[in-house]
């Protein structure tokens, strides 16, 4: 919420825009990028004009780079991503390959330019977005705490990346930060907002801070000069003794290595090493902090301790005292149930958004107390205190959807230590804070390491670090050597055009087939054409696992098959012909596009419908960017997952009820971050030009080839023949 501001920034100026959480400082960098009403709800007033215009005017004019670097993917491969802006404002195709390499090579991103956009770790992505942003060499450049995911190496990287663009372009810059000690030499403007989105300070960053230092200090902004703030203190008996005692170990990973196994559109797989051969004990008594550069496995390595990851190698134990009575008496948490390990283990991931479960902040902070059968008024009394200490007690009724990025992290932090758990693991708990929010966390964390719990906390911040009584230092993982190039499947090397079609074809085909001695032909047919598609001829090791990626996913095609099969047997006198017919032409429809489908490339999809179809740009990349993020469901299923099962609400395998309230809640969870990702991915896309493009071109060319008419003239062959069983004379299933 911002309140009458008034802003003028002269071409060229670098301002360093700070204030405490909530003061407006992300809703200020979207109305100067001209975004409020892409995504925001509210009321607006007054006008925002760049170069004399609307920031909206020009495609490109404007760079933003948004908080939550997830949320600005907008293309499937790391090169593409970069070169979505550059397509908006029609740079010719030939020239975008330079521009977007030094984008990449200025965040100092290495991997090759196909890489899955859904492989990269959360600093990748901050580097990727702000990648895709400098692509576009805008006239202003607005930043929304862009080193805040980054190790200090690769955040002194991109902070010399921005001021090298912005002194050769003479670029206007506006920077949100909480910390501004690394920023000041870049600044030559200080802007401060207050709590209620008013400006208070404006003038040389010097100036300011030597008028105003305390002042600013009491508004929780991070001045450079004065101590790191004093943990807050919390309430007497908010926490009692730990159950195991003192400098006990809790959670014992021993040589533990986990590798990631991402599928690529050639069929083939990529294997990269996330954590290798890794050693770490969580004692009580202790805050131990995991530190590191970006993507070099601490968020892996706490997900393995947490029993939320299966590892490739290693063991993970748990102190004999946290079982809580277990049947098998296995030390792996892998092993235990929901509750089981909820009472035991709390784990407050990177983001935050990902543990929410109810909707009232309140009640999402008693979620676990009442999922392992606390007194309610007891664990009520220990929230509404929580909330207090972390500052959210008037927040107790929202929806806690609706809360800032730094409202849902303390919130997280209530709602995983609330009951106490005996080990605490928190991803990054102290990013985008505050110094009175991050003394408040910090007074828990500790407050809980009083208490004998075992905390376990990745950061980058050097206050945290200071404060830990233990730190482990993970390095990026050696990587296994690149394999050679896998010999591509038949149909993945066929254009998207071609492969929907052809999966659109069975449906005709299982329509008009006539009874199941015919649909088994069909179905034998189209399984022979499918092997012949999934061949790899040519020189290389093939791809793995063709077959069985099929298989998987024909199991909801056999569920639907078998589904009708027993409605059509109920519902008609109890034919067994008619049952089979039912199921099999289900079968003859959806078993083309399990083979087809995952070869669909959403970007070349986009590409082909603009240039081959001549359908308009906007919807078409529109479609692209949401078959991208596709990709993605499988990931945020399993953290929504994750979030449940430590929270004491996740499925348990001794009730089937529980197993469908589950189901039930991740299909609701994943809705609902469907429907956050689309606003935020509005808010990514038409920050790089795409609302305003005028004249879009496209970087890669999309040319018909004659492997696409030769599956179209497969795929033709079911339907010619369904049609023709249908239309011959002679019938003998009659």
């Amino acid at each position: 919420m911002l309140a009458g501001l008034d802003l003028d920034l002269p071409p060229g100026q670098r301002v360093l825009l700070v204030g405490p959480s909530g003061s407006g400082k992300s809703t200020l960098l979207r109305g100067l990028a001209g975004l409020l009403e892409v995504a925001d709800s509210g009321e607006r007033a007054g006008r925002v004009l760049v170069d004399g215009a609307d920031p909206c005017a020009r495609a490109g004019t404007v760079g933003l780079v948004l908080q939550e670097p997830g949320a600005g993917v907008v293309s499937a491969t790391v090169g593409r991503d970069v070169a979505f802006g550059l397509e908006n404002i029609g740079l010719p195709p030939d020239q975008m390959p330079p521009r977007v390499a030094a984008a990449l090579a200025a965040v100092r991103l290495t991997m090759p330019q196909d890489t899955p956009t859904h492989a990269l770790s959360g600093g990748e992505q901050q580097r990727l977005a702000l990648a895709g942003a400098l692509a576009l060499e805008p006239s202003l450049l607005l930043l929304d705490e862009p080193t805040a995911m980054l190790d200090p190496e690769n955040a002194a990287s991109v902070r010399a990346s921005v001021e090298e663009l912005a002194t050769s372009r003479r670029l206007s810059t506006v920077v949100v930060e909480h910390h501004l000690g690394p920023w000041l030499p870049f600044a030559d403007r200080l802007v401060v907002l207050d709590a209620g989105g008013r400006l208070v300070a404006d003038g040389p960053p010097q100036d300011v801070l030597a008028a105003q230092g305390d002042a600013l200090l009491a508004q929780g902004i991070w001045v450079p000069g004065y101590e790191d703030p004093r943990p807050g203190a919390i309430p007497p008996g908010l926490f009692t003794a730990g159950r195991l005692g003192a400098n006990v170990v809790a959670l014992d990973a021993a040589d533990v290595t986990v590798t990631r196994r991402v599928p690529r559109l050639d069929g083939s797989t990529s294997t990269t090493v996330a954590v290798q051969s890794q050693w770490l004990q969580a004692r009580t008594g202790q805050v131990h902090a995991l530190v590191g550069p970006s993507g070099s496995g601490k968020s892996t390595l706490m997900l393995a301790l947490a029993g939320l990851l299966d590892t490739d190698d290693g063991t993970v134990r748990a102190h004999p005292h946290l079982l809580a009575g277990h049947r098998d008496g296995s030390r792996n948490p892998r092993d235990w149930d929901t509750v089981e390990l909820a009472t035991s283990l709390a784990w407050v991931p990177q983001w935050a958004s990902s543990t929410l479960v109810a909707h009232t902040v309140l009640d999402e902070v008693m979620t676990t107390s009442r999922a392992l059968g606390l007194v309610e008024s007891e664990a009520r009394e220990r929230a509404h205190r929580l909330l207090v200490v972390l500052g959210l007690d008037h927040l107790q009724q929202v929806d806690p959807r609706h809360l800032s990025g730094g409202e849902q992290r303390r919130l997280a932090m209530a709602s995983a230590v609330v009951h106490q758990p005996a080990v605490l693991l928190a991803d990054e708990a102290t990013v985008g804070l505050d110094r009175l929010t991050w003394a408040a966390v910090m007074g828990l964390v500790e407050g809980l390491r009083d208490a004998d719990v075992a905390v376990v906390l990745t950061t980058h911040d050097e206050a945290v670090i200071a404060r830990a009584d233990r730190a482990t230092a993970l390095t990026r993982p050696s990587q296994p050597p690149a394999r050679a190039v896998h010999r591509r499947p038949l149909v993945a090397r066929c254009g998207p055009l071609s492969l929907l079609a052809a999966s659109a074809l069975a449906i005709p085909a299982g329509v008009v087939s006539p009874h199941w001695q015919a649909s088994l032909a069909l179905l034998a047919l189209q399984m022979l054409l499918a092997l012949l598609g999934l061949a790899a001829p040519g020189r290389g090791p093939a791809p793995r696992g063709r077959v069985r990626a099929v298989a998987a996913r024909m199991v909801p095609g056999l569920l639907g098959g078998g589904s009708v099969a027993w409605s059509t047997w109920l519902l008609g006198g109890h034919q067994v012909s008619l049952a089979a017919t039912g199921c099999l032409r289900v079968l003859v429809i959806v078993f083309p596009s399990a083979v087809l489908v995952q070869y669909v490339d959403a970007d070349a999809l986009g590409d082909h419908l603009a240039q081959l179809v001549h359908l308009p740009a906007r919807p078409v990349v529109a479609l692209a960017a949401a078959l991208q993020r596709v990709h993605t469901f499988g990931d945020v299923w399993a953290e929504i997952g994750r979030a449940r099962r430590v929270r004491g609400v996740g499925a348990t395998a001794r009730s089937p009820r529980s197993v469908l309230a589950q189901l039930s809640a991740l299909t609701v969870g994943m809705l609902v971050r469907s429907l956050q990702a689309a606003a935020a991915l509005a808010v990514a896309m038409d920050a790089r030009g795409f609302a305003t493009a005028q004249r879009r071109t496209w970087a890669a060319p999309a040319r018909w080839r004659a492997a696409d008419t030769v599956l179209l003239l497969a795929a033709l062959c079911p339907l010619v023949l369904a049609w023709q069983w249908s239309a011959w004379p002679w019938r003998p299933w009659r």
